[in-house]
């Protein structure tokens, strides 16, 4: 499982986790004074965010860059910077990571590509300075990568336009997921996709070409991090599956979760990754494996990925596979059912004793048996919080997913508090599934009670059985 990416060897100082996602100050190299342009982006953002560390554009064609006195050369900065964002042209690169190498920087994050993906030219770049670096304390990540983005530390550094404030209209907020991505683009990518249900990123940190830190070696930091509560590898490949299975055993050590995304499992999709970031991507089942034994949850597609960190990040663990589904719609309650099963859940029959109390909650016409069906009735006013609860004390089912329309505004208003309550109490974790389209009143009330919320059966399904002890079937 190796990558093909000619590697600058990393020196014996090991990545610094404080001045990777801590940084108490900046060089920009190839900074430009156009805020729109890549080179640009990265000071208006740390801007926005409220970055509170030092910032030192460096452009030898300017003298104020953005409002903001500009260098030189790195050598001509007044202090030595915990971080360097390269953004120049390929060919300039290896002069200016030796620069930044004399003047002690301690990590260059080089945006620029250029270096053998694509058509293959430049692959040679680096090779004339590699044995300097590889004597340096310098660690570099990437080339060809989009930077990195601290949320705690208020630090965006990157030109993603996915922490662009102002023409986004929100900003990303803190959580405990972790992203490490390979890929510059759908690293951040999926923190924006993430935020219309909630979830929130501490950090999200793209390695690119990986001629020297890699997403493993970054992830693994993460072990430590108080705040990190789930890491998401998207990659191509990795170097060593020993240094993976490692990783996985150290996560699940910790209590946190690992999430998977493999890019490249078929042949075209292999032929792209080797043109993207130079990663020979392998064997798809035997990383499957590799996967599975450490307990990794593998996911295929953007929304899976969500659906999954939902599931993983905002409700309790799961004791078994035992489902109870209270519902407001026979159908949608049916085709639910179909779903968890298939994902590997049991929605069992309930007793006779617990069918008699749910029986005390809906019209004659209702039907207490799992899927529990409350009938449309509920939707003129009736409060979920007492079945769920009856279901909940029953002792019969692991997890509880209330199916309902939420296309009302007020459909949640009346007894958000009362639901908030029930499912920060509940011994068993809660989800809710809308089988029609949330009203944006719900999403907010949803978001706010920290709920796994989905739209469709099979996604809700795919999403919770990330939750089940051993893994999904």
């Amino acid at each position: 499982m190796q990558h093909s990416t000619a590697t600058v060897v990393a020196p014996d100082r090991p990545l610094s986790m404080e001045m990777l996602l801590n940084p108490r100050s900046i060089a920009f190299i190839g900074a430009s004074s156009n805020p729109e342009a890549l080179g640009g982006r990265p000071i208006g953002f740390l801007a926005s965010y409220g970055y509170a560390g030092t910032l030192y554009p460096v452009n030898p064609e300017r003298d104020e860059v953005q409002g903001l006195k500009s260098y030189a050369s790195i050598l001509d900065v007044p202090e030595v910077v915990d971080i360097a964002l390269i953004a120049v042209r390929a060919a300039l690169v290896p002069g200016v990571l030796s620069d930044c190498a004399r003047a002690g920087v301690g990590i260059a994050i080089v945006m620029s590509s250029g270096f053998g993906e694509g058509q293959g030219r430049g692959a040679e770049l680096l090779n004339r300075v590699a044995v300097g670096l590889a004597g340096s304390s310098m660690r570099i990540i990437g080339p060809n990568c989009e930077g990195l983005a601290s949320l705690p530390a208020s630090a965006p550094m990157t030109f993603s336009p996915v922490l662009d404030i102002h023409r986004s209209g929100s900003r990303l907020t803190d959580g405990g997921i972790a992203i490490v991505s390979q890929s510059g683009g759908l690293g951040f990518a999926i923190a924006g996709w993430g935020t219309d249900v909630g979830l929130g990123y501490d950090y999200i940190v793209t390695t690119g070409n990986e001629i020297d830190v890699d997403a493993l070696e970054i992830a693994d930091l993460l072990v430590e991090d108080e705040r990190t509560t789930t890491v998401v590898l998207v990659i191509e490949a990795v170097r060593d599956s020993e240094e993976f299975r490692r990783l996985g055993v150290r996560l699940a050590a910790a209590g946190k979760h690992l999430v998977v995304a493999k890019l490249g499992r078929s042949e075209a999709g292999a032929r792209g990754a080797l043109a993207h970031t130079q990663h020979v991507t392998g064997d798809h089942d035997a990383y499957r494996e590799l996967f599975a034994s450490v307990g990794a949850v593998s996911v295929s597609d953007n929304d899976e990925l969500v659906d999954v960190l939902q599931a993983l990040s905002k409700a309790k663990p799961v004791a078994g596979r035992r489902v109870g589904i209270v519902t407001t719609s026979g159908g949608a309650g049916v085709w639910l059912s179909d779903a968890l099963s298939e994902a590997g859940f049991d929605v069992p029959p309930l007793s006779e004793s617990t069918c008699a109390v749910l029986a005390g909650h809906m019209p004659s016409y209702g039907s207490p048996v799992n899927p529990v069906d409350l009938t449309a009735q509920f939707l003129a006013g009736g409060s979920f919080v007492t079945p769920l609860r009856a279901l909940i004390d029953s002792g019969e089912v692991d997890l509880v997913v209330l199916t309902t329309s939420l296309s009302s505004s007020g459909r949640l208003a009346a007894e958000k508090d009362a639901l908030a309550a029930l499912v920060a109490e509940s011994p068993v974790p809660i989800a809710i599934y809308s089988y029609t389209k949330p009203a944006p009143s719900c999403v907010d009330i949803l978001n706010a009670m920290n709920v796994p919320w989905y739209t469709n059966s099979h996604r809700t399904a795919r999403g919770l059985a990330a939750l089940i002890p051993g893994g999904r079937s």
